[in-house]
This record gives structure tokens, C-alpha cells and sequence, in this order.
């Protein structure tokens, strides 16, 4: 099943830009197969989760929906699930299934994650107050999945540059979470 996986993560690493805040399509059709054959490894929680994650790093979110909704009772499954209806634009969706993950252990590494990020990587400006306070807090660890659905909400009055800035800091939460999803996988 490893090899099946690395396979997979090295097609989905060849691309060269973060995820879309809102994709509009599969973005490797070819993907999806092998990622619907890891499947045939079992039915396990994790498997799920894992099969849920790589089909959302594919864009592919109504087949992320179909395997987060089989995991939504585990809370890296709910944290899946409340990002995969963010993507979709579906906020309330989405700040139920983040408060159905609770406090999950990634939270602290997506913290940290995005804080450095946004030292290294942001001017400290936006051109919206209420956006600039968000990513303050981010920037001084203050990461909080909700307010970034408020983030999103006003992304329609950003320049397209603004949008690139949050497109990376969904980057860094969708990688802190991967990670920890694969390693859950226990073969």
C-alpha cells in the first residue's frame, strides 16, 4: 500500500502552485483511479481518511465528501470534512465539522506552521482591516480555522495577490494535516 501512496503524494507534488481556495475541478483525472484502488487495502478509519485527503489534494471534492462522510464520528475525518465544505464554499458545513474535530492535535503545529509562514512571507498589510487583523493574529500563532472561513468570506474584494497569500497559508494547514494522516496509516 506505501508504494501505491508515494505514487500517488509524487503526481500531487509535481504541482507547482497551492490548491485553489475554491476549485472548480478535479485537477488529475487520472489520479482518481488509483486513488479509489487504495481502497482494495482495507476499510479502516484511517485508510478512509487517508483516501478522503489525497481525493481533496486532487480537487476532487465531491469523492473527498463521499469518504468524509464515512469518517465524520473521528475527529482528523471531521477536520477533513469541515475543510473539503470550505472549499466548496459551503461555510456553515464547514464550521461544524471544524467544531466536530475539536481541538485536534494538528492545531498547534498548524499554529506555528502558519505563523512562520506569514513572518517569512507577509508584509503585515491588507488592504481590509478586518482581513489584516485576522492575519495578525495569525502571524502571532492565533491560527483558528473558523476565522479563516470569515477570511474567505471577504476574499471577493481581494486582488488576486491577496488571494496567492491565503491560497499558502491553506497550504500549510492542508500539509500539517496530510502529515498526520499519513502517519496514522499503520502498514
Amino acid at each position: 500500500m506505501k508504494s501505491n501512496i508515494v505514487a500517488i503524494i509524487e503526481v500531487l507534488e509535481q504541482r507547482n502552485m497551492p490548491l485553489p481556495l475554491f476549485p472548480g475541478q478535479t485537477w488529475n483525472v487520472s489520479l482518481q483511479e488509483q486513488i479509489e484502488a487504495l481502497k482494495s487495502f482495507g476499510s479502516s478509519t484511517e485508510r478512509i481518511t487517508l483516501i478522503a485527503a489525497l481525493h481533496l489534494r486532487n480537487e476532487s471534492l465531491n469523492l473527498s465528501h463521499s469518504y468524509a462522510q464515512q469518517i465524520e464520528h473521528d475527529a482528523t475525518g471531521a477536520y477533513w470534512h469541515g475543510m473539503m465544505h470550505r472549499m466548496a464554499g459551503d461555510y456553515s458545513n464547514a464550521r461544524y465539522w471544524f467544531w466536530q474535530a475539536g481541538q485536534h492535535p494538528v492545531i498547534s503545529q498548524v499554529q506555528l506552521r502558519v505563523a512562520n509562514w506569514l513572518q517569512q512571507h507577509w508584509n503585515g498589510q491588507m488592504e481590509e482591516p478586518r482581513i489584516n487583523d485576522i492575519l495578525q493574529s495569525f502571524q502571532r500563532g492565533g491560527w483558528n480555522s473558523v476565522q479563516f472561513i470569515e477570511l474567505l468570506q471577504l476574499s471577493s474584494i481581494l486582488q488576486e495577490e491577496s488571494v496567492r497569500l491565503l491560497e499558502c497559508i491553506q497550504a500549510q494547514e492542508i500539509e500539517v494535516l496530510f502529515q498526520y494522516t499519513l502517519e496514522a496509516i499503520d502498514d
